[in-house]
């Protein structure tokens, strides 16, 4: 993880969704997310897996900086995490997508990755989605919600997550959304050197023989701290995850012997986390982290929008 003062202050301070520079540069804040309760269903004919999960943004942040130009192209630069090629990157993706059958000006986009890949924290989605929603201002294209919703689905089924709200419902193939309220929380994120890969994951998953998807957890509980309700959050990809890579096993093994509070993975993993009902508790739980783990640790808060 990127280890400069600078970049620990972007990733886990609370920002604003967009800062506008005087010389009309847009800087937007990608947020990362965490699945409190994730719930799977076995493969369906269609190839995916329905899902039923509870899902917050936090303040662990990419940066994306867009600027107009006036030649109608789309240049694309990252810092940080290794973003793959450009030609893959979602964020790219999402600039090629928009401007599809339009005429617009172009722009330059910067991408300063904070958020590592391969960790179930969604980085590469909220890029994509925020993406479409800085060009669509800068680019005055006035597209609606619901367009640009679409449009987001169709570069990934958890995508539009990154355009709705701070705290959501996510059911079907992760594309339908309902807000909740929650506790606005505190938690420390773990941050391992180990990319969890989405398709082995599930594959341990079926291979494991899945039939049913469980009950979702009562969504009202989530209003009250996290004390009342975490020791009730399930994440049914957990196990295959822990099968797939065993260094992240021992992670979790090493964190549950050293702290008091339930550990969590998000996602198809690998980042763990541990939910804090406030900034004391969650700055106790990371000085019992032992210290060689501590350096890849965050305390993030629930993201406000």
């Amino acid at each position: 993880m990127p280890e400069d003062n600078a970049a620990n202050s972007i990733c886990c301070t609370l920002r604003p969704a967009v800062e506008r520079a005087d010389d009309g540069l847009l800087r937007l804040y990608a947020p990362a997310k965490i699945n409190l309760n994730l719930l799977v269903g076995p493969l369906g004919a269609d190839g995916y897996h329905p899902l039923d999960s509870l899902v917050a943004k936090v303040s662990l942040y990419d940066c994306l900086e867009l600027r107009l130009r006036d030649d109608g192209r789309l240049e694309f630069s990252c810092d940080g995490f290794d973003c793959g090629a450009d030609s893959k990157n979602l964020a790219m993706l999402a600039g090629q997508m928009l401007a599809e059958g339009r005429t617009v000006p172009g722009a330059d986009i910067l991408l300063k990755k904070y958020i590592p890949p391969g960790g179930g924290l969604g980085g590469g989605s909220s890029d994509a989605a925020t993406v479409l929603a800085g060009l669509n201002d800068l680019w005055e294209l006035g597209l609606p919600a619901d367009e640009l919703s679409h449009l987001a689905g169709r570069l990934g089924s958890d995508v539009p997550l990154f355009l709705g709200p701070a705290v959501a419902r996510m059911t079907g193939r992760g594309e339908q959304l309902a807000p909740i309220d929650v506790y606005p929380f505190r938690a420390v994120l773990i941050l391992p050197e180990v990319a969890c890969a989405t398709a082995a994951v599930y594959k341990a998953f079926d291979a494991a023989g899945s039939t049913r998807m469980p009950e979702q957890l009562d969504v009202h509980l989530l209003t009250s701290p996290p004390s009342q309700w975490r020791d009730m959050l399930v994440n049914q990809l957990e196990s295959p995850a822990m099968e797939s890579a065993g260094e992240l096993a021992e992670l979790r093994d090493a964190l549950g012997k050293a702290l008091p509070l339930p550990v969590h993975m998000s996602g198809s993993g690998s980042t763990l986390f541990v939910l804090c009902d406030n900034q004391a508790e969650a700055t106790d739980t990371l000085e019992r982290i032992p210290k060689p783990i501590q350096s890849c640790c965050r305390i993030v808060r629930m993201n406000s929008w």
